[in-house]
């Protein structure tokens, strides 16, 4: 017997795992029938989650840390995070002018410096944007930025957006940068609105980006389908990991218009080229087991996490409790 499933996704070329173990019928042969839905933002999605009005979701992994400790008003909720789909797959791209500005910079100039200059002129102060607050991609932008010399707690602003709007609000000047996961940097640049200056993997190599995300109190009472679950989308990172004409179809299926809908060209900048002078395909899957040896970078993600919200330390209860969500 089929069991159904609601799965929350964004259209990003990082949900690539749900479309591949739903084309190949690897959630079939779980025993699933699977119903995937976009949803318009990761606020969207995370409430959708908590409130059960979706079974899973393509969840962010600090997304899962913040609903398992509630923080920034996040609903409480126990969760569990099995699975990581994929490692990096994140950019941060710049406006024209901002990337002017930083390859204008002379000696002993820095953009920290430039933007406190600019800042005590009354020039507005420059917009970051992020897709979520809780998100590698705000942790990823604050680990930037002051490596460029800049406070991103007084020196510039962040703002939450969508990651379908993000080019749209780079083009309009309501942002001056992003960090978003793909495709949307190659399509900023394609369009020849912005610059990438910086990758995930060269910000934090390996980090987790996107997991499997569901409450505990669902697995709890469907735990086959959460074994079918975790098993199909073990497979189909497999499929993905498995050379480049499997990552063409890919972005084949993600082009249409019930996932990304966008050109399978950008999306292959992604999934079949290199980003920035890497020099591996950009997105990474991953779909193994969280072994020990991983703890210590989740540590780290739980820590960072809790200090978007907190200046005071974590407390031992509130550690464990964050490291819960991925079996630590």
């Amino acid at each position: 017997m089929q069991q159904e499933i609601r799965i929350g996704v964004i259209a990003l070329t990082d949900s690539a795992p749900f479309v591949v173990a739903q084309k190949t019928g690897f959630f079939e042969a779980e025993n699933l029938t699977v119903e995937l839905i976009k949803q318009a933002s990761w606020a969207t999605l995370r409430d959708k989650l908590a409130y059960g009005e979706i079974d899973a979701a393509h969840m962010l992994s600090p997304m899962a840390i913040a609903l398992q400790l509630g923080l920034g008003g996040s609903p409480k909720k126990d969760v569990l995070a099995p699975l990581v789909l994929n490692r990096s797959g994140n950019a941060i791209t710049v406006s024209k002018a901002l990337a002017a500005l930083i390859s204008g910079l002379v000696e002993g100039e820095t953009l920290g410096s430039a933007l406190r200059a600019a800042k005590s002129r009354g020039e507005r102060v420059m917009v970051f944007g992020t897709v979520f607050p809780f998100s590698m991609h705000t942790l990823q932008l604050r680990r930037w930025l002051r490596l460029n010399d800049v406070d991103p707690d007084q020196d510039v602003r962040f703002e939450v957006v969508p990651p379908i709007r993000m080019v749209g609000s780079l083009q309009a000047g309501l942002i001056d940068a992003f960090c978003v996961g793909e495709p949307y940097n190659s399509l900023a640049v394609n369009e020849g609105l912005g610059t990438i200056v910086a990758t995930s993997n060269g910000l934090w190599p390996k980090a987790p980006e996107k997991v499997l995300g569901c409450t505990r109190a669902w697995a709890q009472e469907n735990p086959e389908a959460m074994t079918g679950l975790t098993n199909a989308l073990r497979r189909a990172c497999l499929w993905l990991e498995g050379g480049m004409e499997n990552r063409s179809k890919a972005a084949a299926w993600l082009s249409t218009s019930d996932h990304v809908n966008l050109p399978g060209s950008v999306l292959e900048m992604a999934l079949l080229a290199t980003i920035k002078g890497g020099t591996d395909p950009f997105i990474q899957f991953d779909g193994a087991e969280l072994t020990e040896d991983q703890r210590p970078m989740f540590e780290s993600l739980v820590v960072e996490t809790h200090a978007l919200t907190s200046s005071r330390p974590l407390d031992a209860i509130q550690f464990a409790s964050g490291l819960k969500p991925f079996g630590f």
